[in-house]
């Protein structure tokens, strides 16, 4: 007899087994192709642009002017590139245009669609806002007062992730955009706004940064590293990697430990066979080799099928990854090692699986595998209740739940899968939904935040002056610090308690620093001034409950004490209202509701990869549960035969034998919850070391009542799959053998 004439008889009799065990891989292999293919093409995408484009490794702006000829003398004393970058802000119905003009070296723009603008009535916008908007080649385009006619669309490496400011938490596509004009149109629209792009050619970056805030003031300095319309492309490249390799060893980890339970326990229900053929004088080595080659069956066959999947709509698939960034133009390929992994990790685990099942058999005694006893260690748990007056349904189930507590467990944790990602997708959609409606109430009362771009000692204007820069810790994170007065009447100040804050003395760090950086009440912290790089020490006095902002609260004093500043003064101003400010002195005017609209934002553009992992997680769901009640059925088709013997029709046969597991279904859902809370809470912590925003951990109502109904859907949808195995046992298979 030749052993590899039972694969394919074996297929064959066992062919729903192979199909979902193999959709079963194919599924959760997908997701991890998937995150991995848009984080490599991310990356490769602006590792390319960001070279070729020339991109910044900081910007920065002064109190002071600094002229054509001191930028040169700049760049030869401290062997630099340095590039004076101009802009005016256009406002038009609400939208924002932010005019550059062309600029020399740095931070280069790169026209993706039509061509550049060569008549003054002329002008190239940002490609995303064009998508948005829907805006076409030869349309005309209104910016401040006067119309230009659109020639071309395109992308500069700083802006691939369009934030209006450098401390909004989303991109905004929809009421801000960027634009270029032939220079002679730009020098006719008046006096222009100033900041200054640098990159470095040697470690004098210090050196440079002291000089500069020593002879001109700066006023600001943003580290490409923690600038994020720059760093967001990475960060997404990194977070979808990481996550696939998360995804590769937790998802794909579930459905290899549900197959590998399932494999094992067909390796047992074949012992007579095992018998049979060391009856026969195969040695253990080909017996585990032959069982082997079983269990690699949906293993390389649902990883190959995935990649070519995966590989036929990689471009589709490394697509979702970009919604939240301009078009960038990627190329999406399946990474060789990836590729292998993806075929090697699910394939082991199943061949372990049988292996260690094998030679567990063939430890017992071959007179014991051909009776069919060598595996029957729960024999006493299947007795249980003998003699006890209670229905025959609910002996059965009771019998055949705690009997069988790996099968149960396949069971169980099929459901628990479904319900896991399908409340996994939800809970993301519902985190950023409730940040966004809070985020103003912490971040305050004010309608409008004026940014200046001088400091000044005087307010007569109105509203609420206050003083605020930024500050860098040990690593080179950024906090902002906020110099105001106790009774400012636009902030909220409570601490995590619910108390009001004072700051007439005292430092006050946000929630969000004290979460991220483990920080308590009366800790020391250590920042440094970003521009004269002068270290400062302070202890926490309380937390300000906030997880917008990395700020940190204190009085004016106290602030112009950190920056070295010798009077009080103030660079913004809090109001409820529009005010009559001179628009050469305003940088920036941030809208309190733009933060909620961001959050928005961002839950849409997320929605498509969320509703793919919602679905995904139906499928797994069906699957697992599939291949675990038909492991029931198989197991059982003594009983099965039995009660038919017995007069049973099928529907009761149904009640009794699939029914059984209706009590894991909301087991199952319960158990998957605090493991959302943990996987999501993770999740957002994360990413709130990138953006400074600590998404709240929260899940509505309706997704738990969403969850349970999908996943109910599963299950009973897996169940109706399996009634037509149990229609197909015959009536003779009671009469083979005696088998309990």
């Amino acid at each position: 007899m030749k052993l590899n004439k039972r694969y394919s008889r074996s297929i064959r009799e066992n062919l729903s087994f192979y199909v979902s065990a193999t959709i079963l891989t194919i599924t959760t292999l997908c997701l991890y192709f998937i995150m991995n293919m848009a984080g490599v093409g991310v990356d490769d995408f602006g590792n390319r642009f960001f070279e070729s484009q020339h991109v910044e490794d900081a910007n920065f702006s002064t109190y002071m002017p600094i002229s054509e000829t001191e930028a040169k003398e700049l760049e030869e004393k401290y062997d630099i590139e340095l590039d004076i970058q101009s802009y005016i802000h256009l406002e038009h119905e609400g939208t924002t245009a932010r005019l550059f003009k062309k600029p020399e070296r740095i931070d280069l723009y790169q026209v993706t669609v039509g061509e550049d603008a060569k008549n003054r009535d002329e002008v190239v916008i940002s490609e995303g806002y064009a998508v948005e908007n829907k805006v076409q080649i030869g349309d005309f385009i209104t910016m401040g007062d006067k119309k230009y006619k659109v020639t071309g669309f395109f992308q500069r490496p700083d802006y691939l992730y369009m934030i209006r400011n450098e401390d909004d938490a989303y991109k905004n596509v929809t009421t801000f955009y960027l634009a270029y004009v032939v220079d002679e149109e730009f020098d006719s629209l008046g006096p222009a706004n100033v900041n200054y792009l640098v990159r470095y050619n040697k470690d004098n970056e210090k050196d440079f940064r002291k000089y500069v805030n020593d002879t001109y003031f700066m006023r600001d300095y943003h580290a490409s590293g923690e600038n994020m319309r720059i760093y967001m492309v990475t960060m997404q490249a990194d977070l979808f990697i990481i996550m696939s390799y998360l995804i590769l060893a937790i998802m794909p980890l579930f459905a290899v430990v549900l197959v590998s339970i399932i494999i094992s326990r067909k390796v047992k229900s074949e012992q007579k066979m095992i018998g049979t053929l060391t009856a026969l004088g195969y040695r253990k080595g080909q017996l585990m080799r032959h069982y082997a080659g079983f269990a690699m069956i949906p293993g390389v066959l649902g990883g190959i099928i995935g990649i070519i999947i995966s590989t036929v709509f990689a471009q589709k698939f490394g697509e979702l990854g970009l919604q939240d960034y301009e078009p960038m133009r990627i190329e999406c390929h399946m990474d060789p090692f990836v590729a292998v992994l993806g075929i090697i990790v699910p394939t082991i685990m199943y061949v372990i699986a049988a292996l260690l099942s094998v030679n567990k058999l063939l430890k017992k005694d071959t007179v014991e595998m051909l009776n069919g006893t060598a595996a029957k260690s729960n024999a006493n748990l299947k007795k249980m209740l003998v003699g006890k007056k209670i229905s025959f349904r609910i002996k059965y189930a009771l019998r055949s739940l705690i009997g069988n507590p790996a099968r149960s467990f396949v069971v169980l944790l099929g459901i628990f899968m479904g319900s896991y990602i399908f409340l996994l997708g939800f809970s993301f959609l519902d985190g950023m939904n409730y940040t966004g409606k809070h985020m103003a109430k912490e971040m305050g009362t004010y309608d409008r935040q004026y940014v200046l771009g001088e400091l000044l000692t005087d307010n007569e204007y109105g509203g609420q002056g206050m003083l605020m820069a930024q500050v860098e810790n040990a690593e080179g994170k950024y906090y902002s610090i906020i110099g105001t007065t106790d009774n400012n009447p636009y902030l909220n100040l409570k601490d995590t308690s619910g108390n009001s804050v004072s700051l007439e003395n005292g430092y006050y760090i946000t929630s969000v620093i004290a979460q991220l950086k483990n920080v308590k009440v009366g800790d020391e912290m250590t920042v440094y001034n970003p521009l004269s790089m002068e270290e400062f020490k302070f202890n926490v006095s309380g937390i300000v409950n906030n997880d917008m902002q990395s700020a940190i609260y204190l009085n004016e004093d106290e602030a112009c004490k950190i920056l070295g500043m010798n009077q009080v003064a103030y660079n913004v101003i809090l109001s409820d209202k529009e005010l009559d400010i001179p628009k050469e002195l305003v940088l920036e005017t941030i809208y309190a509701a733009d933060s909620e609209e961001q959050f928005n934002n961002m839950t849409g553009q997320m929605d498509i990869m969320i509703y793919l992992v919602i679905i995904l997680g139906g499928v797994i769901c069906v699957a697992s549960i599939y291949v675990a009640v038909n492991m029931l059925v198989t197991e059982n088709r003594g009983s099965i035969s039995m009660l038919k013997v017995l007069g049973y029709d099928n529907r009761k046969i149904n009640r009794i034998v699939l029914r059984v597991n209706h009590i894991l279904l909301p087991i199952g859902i319960i158990l998957s919850v605090p493991c959302v809370f943990v996987t999501v809470d993770f999740f957002f912590s994360y990413l709130a070391e990138w953006i400074g925003t600590l998404v709240q951990t929260y899940i509505a109502p309706q997704s738990y009542v969403y969850t349970a109904i999908f996943t109910s859907i599963s299950y009973f949808g897996s169940l109706l799959l399996v009634r037509r195995k149990v229609a197909k046992v015959d009536m003779v298979e009671s009469l083979k053998d005696n088998r309990e």
